[in-house]
């Protein structure tokens, strides 16, 4: 086995993880919504607060790292699909660390300070937004198994679509929680 195919192993696998375990997070907050407590809700955001920095951040950066070496170990160069990955990753990573994570932390400050309920409508633009972010990943993710041409207008239409989409739904309004 060779080096580079070595190295895709890892990248995948750490891709696997940080995009499964951030859609696991966004999945049982849509779970909790409505069927538990705020409290309840709002342990997912203290549980991705601890997780970010330990596995998350790290998973993001490895993934990074080893796609970046996978071009030139690899061969295969600027392509597409490692040109759209590329950006892709670097803006979700920078999405996670300087808005997603600090929403986290904000909106477990908020609890701790006011209450679970306050914290709810802010809970709320939190789980928009990290859907929004887990659409482009979920683009990338498409984009490495793909691997289309530039000349395939249909897929980066339908790529842009659902991201539009994601941002739209993201931006609507939160309907304020009543106490």
């Amino acid at each position: 086995m060779d080096i580079a195919t070595l190295l895709k192993f890892a990248h995948v696998f750490a891709a696997v993880l940080w995009v499964g375990g951030g859609f696991t997070m966004i999945i049982a907050g849509v779970v909790l919504a409505g069927r538990s407590s705020a409290e309840t809700q709002l342990a997912v955001v203290r549980a991705t607060v601890l997780l970010a920095p330990r596995l998350f951040v790290p998973l993001s950066v490895f993934t990074l790292a080893s796609g970046v070496t996978l071009l030139f170990v690899a061969g295969w160069g600027w392509q597409p699909f490692t040109t759209l990955g590329l950006a892709g990753v670097i803006f979700t990573a920078a999405f996670g660390t300087f808005v997603l994570g600090p929403m986290c932390e904000k909106v477990v400050k908020l609890e701790e300070t006011h209450g679970a309920q306050a914290a709810i409508a802010p809970l709320r633009r939190l789980q928009r937004l990290a859907a929004m972010d887990y659409a482009v990943q979920f683009a990338i993710v498409f984009l490495m198994v793909t691997k289309p041409g530039w000349s395939d207008f249909a897929v980066f239409g339908g790529i842009g679509s659902v991201i539009a989409l994601a941002v739209l739904a993201a931006l609507r309004p939160v309907p304020r929680a009543t106490v």
